[in-house]
């Protein structure tokens, strides 16, 4: 499930945010790997949905920081 809208900023999520899961790891030529995934509960269901937040690969630390921030922000509500 992965909701997007206009200008690139996600759509709010129709279940309610259980967690999100942040993975950084080094990848070959001295790069890393970003992915970020959020644990949704569909309360109809009574069942977990993953929904991808971010899968990216990045030069630095910083890079990856960066994305994370962006991601999570996305999901606080305004």
């Amino acid at each position: 499930m992965h909701l997007d809208s206009a200008a690139g900023t996600r759509a709010a999520s129709p279940l309610p945010l259980q967690f999100v899961s942040i993975e950084i790891m080094p990848v070959v030529g001295g790069k890393f790997s970003v992915a970020m995934q959020a644990t949704l509960l569909d309360e109809e269901k009574l069942e977990f949905v993953g929904e991808d937040l971010a899968n990216e690969h990045v030069d630095t630390i910083e890079q990856a920081l960066a994305i994370i921030r962006q991601n999570v922000s996305a999901l606080v509500p305004q």
